[in-house]
């Protein structure tokens, strides 16, 4: 895997189905454009020329594959980074103008990726902005005692509650309220 370009692992990520599905609708495509379209069109001489047309059909045809492997990227890709697939899948396919994609991209969870730190108590990946462990509860965050909120190792006092910090919390589960 050393090897591999950036774009080759992402790549490789779609599923095989979506990558067949891209097949068959740039063929569908051509099928459509280049015999059915002048087959039962009434007035020939309203398409455009034969090199054009065809020229039409690839473009066309690259763009609908193009599509397909996207959003079958986005569906194995919400998978790994623990979203909800069938939500965002949804939603890039019938948000229209590519809108679905950019929101995504946008608004997509980091990916964990290895070397990143594991909680200390159960061995969880986390990630780099968590406070909390999302599977033990763990605080990787010093908090303050009476309000909770995040402070640093060497306040006396809270900023944010004004009362005493005798030793800010490091560990434990958070508090159900």
């Amino acid at each position: 895997m050393k090897g591999q370009s950036q774009l080759s692992r992402e790549f490789a990520i779609i599923p095989y189905v979506a990558r067949v599905l891209a097949v068959i609708g740039f063929a569908l495509v051509q099928i459509c454009l280049l015999v059915l379209l002048p087959h039962y069109s009434h007035q020939v001489k309203d398409l455009p020329p034969r090199p054009v047309m065809t020229l039409i059909a690839i473009v066309g045809g690259l763009f609908f594959a193009l599509f397909i492997l996207l959003v079958g990227y986005v569906n194995a890709d919400t998978k790994r980074r623990g979203m909800s697939s069938l939500l965002w899948t949804l939603l890039v396919i019938f948000i229209p103008k590519a809108i679905g994609f950019l929101a995504y991209f946008l608004l997509r969870k980091p990916l964990l990726v290895a070397g990143t730190p594991n909680c200390p108590k159960c061995g969880t990946g986390i990630g780099p902005d968590f406070r909390f462990c999302p599977k033990c509860g763990y605080s990787f965050v010093p908090a303050c005692v009476h309000c909770g909120r995040g402070i640093q190792n060497d306040f006396m006092v809270c900023p944010y509650c004004g009362k005493a910090v005798s030793a800010p919390v490091m560990q434990g589960p958070v508090a159900q309220t």
